[in-house]
């Protein structure tokens, strides 16, 4: 089966958060009208028929709960035009969840959107980055959206928890508590735009290693799986061959800024001026000349990354990680080799001391058997 194209719309550029890691931009009352909304949902469905495939729909920001009315009329024109690809589209959202309001999410799960909340791991974790603009921490905030999610065990949602150098010695306790708290999976998302220092990196070795033993304990005790999607995701690259997904940036994956312009990334978009991404309006088209480009220097071009056993297994190729790790989206920085290797170390470590113990909760999850 083809992957769809993904258009992200950049609803707003605002954001009732103050985050100290975000990479998005200045904060201000700018939001997409309804006539750039549609041209780049009619770009995007255009995009998708010319490649034959579907298209997964997803809002950002800033936060884009602040645009509900918006992001509804969003998808009932999607769904109304989406007949006409090989396969209805899908919805998606990343939000802070502090505005998730039972009614609000009732709505998406009815349309199985996929739900991607921003919680990074426990009150003390969270709240040493993401803040409102008083300074004051937001985890209080989103914990109901966390109870609400949890009566909905069909939703698709994942938890977005970002690990930076001034959090990271509290990894173990954040998910930890994500895992007591949250029914679905923990993705860890490393702050690749800021620096490591070799005494960090040794704290965060320390922490994912705790990470493994909780997941190794829960296997072994037979309860609910610890779902740590940097780890697991590692043990399916070695059993599956495939290697991790290759990025798409600029080819299948479209990110539409608050003013219309078009992104290879929406992780790229910041405050929708970069001219160094750009590749064409939503009024005036794809720039073919600059899609092109950007698809053809994206990648790896590091030369010792061709050479390593590993390559295959890890992100190497990630366009964006790429580019807030070695400013290039073809260059993979020091920072981001360490990881993946820590990453694919203790996953391996863990699945193959699973299986030497034939544990069934492991064999039936990788192996379904």
């Amino acid at each position: 089966m083809k992957r769809p194209l993904t258009l992200t719309l950049c609803l707003t550029h605002n954001c009732n958060l103050r985050c100290r890691y975000c990479y998005a931009g200045r904060k201000y009352a700018h939001a997409m009208d309804w006539e750039t909304a549609c041209a780049g949902m009619d770009l995007g469905l255009a995009e998708a028929q010319r490649l034959g495939i579907s298209v997964d729909l997803s809002f950002f920001g800033g936060e884009p709960l602040l645009e509900w009315e918006l992001l509804q009329r969003c998808h009932a024109y999607m769904q109304e035009r989406g007949d006409s690809l090989c396969t209805p589209p899908r919805f998606g959202i990343t939000t802070n969840a502090t505005l998730l309001s039972p009614d609000k999410l009732a709505w998406m799960a009815e349309r199985d959107f996929l739900v991607g909340v921003s919680v990074d791991g426990s009150p003390a974790m969270h709240d040493t980055n993401r803040r409102f603009a008083d300074g004051t921490g937001s985890h209080a905030a989103l914990q109901p959206a966390l109870q609400e999610i949890r009566k909905y065990p069909a939703l698709r949602s994942k938890a977005i928890c970002v690990v930076n150098p001034v959090n990271c010695h509290l990894l173990a306790e954040g998910v930890a508590w994500l895992h007591e708290h949250y029914d679905h999976e923990i993705g860890l998302n490393l702050d690749y735009w800021h620096e490591w220092t070799d005494e960090q990196f040794d704290v965060l070795t320390a922490q994912l290693q705790q990470v493994q033993q909780m997941m190794l304990d829960a296997y072994r005790s037979g309860t609910r799986p610890v779902q740590v999607d940097n780890i697991s995701g590692k043990i399916y690259t070695h059993l599956n061959g495939k290697g991790c997904d290759a990025c798409r940036i600029g080819e299948q994956e479209i990110a539409v800024s608050v003013d219309g312009n078009l992104f290879p990334c929406s992780r790229l978009v910041g405050e929708g001026d970069a001219a160094a991404f750009t590749f064409g309006n939503v009024r005036s088209g794809i720039d073919r000349a600059r899609q092109n480009y950007i698809i053809a220097t994206r990648g790896n071009a590091t030369p010792a990354c061709k050479l390593c056993a590993l390559h295959t297994r890890c992100m190497n190729g990630c366009g964006c990680s790429n580019y807030a790790a070695s400013g290039q989206i073809n260059q993979v920085s020091p920072f981001l080799c360490s990881s993946e290797r820590l990453l694919i170390r203790l996953a391996d470590e863990l699945a193959e001391t699973l299986y030497a113990e034939k544990n069934p909760a492991f064999i039936r999850e990788f192996y379904g058997q």
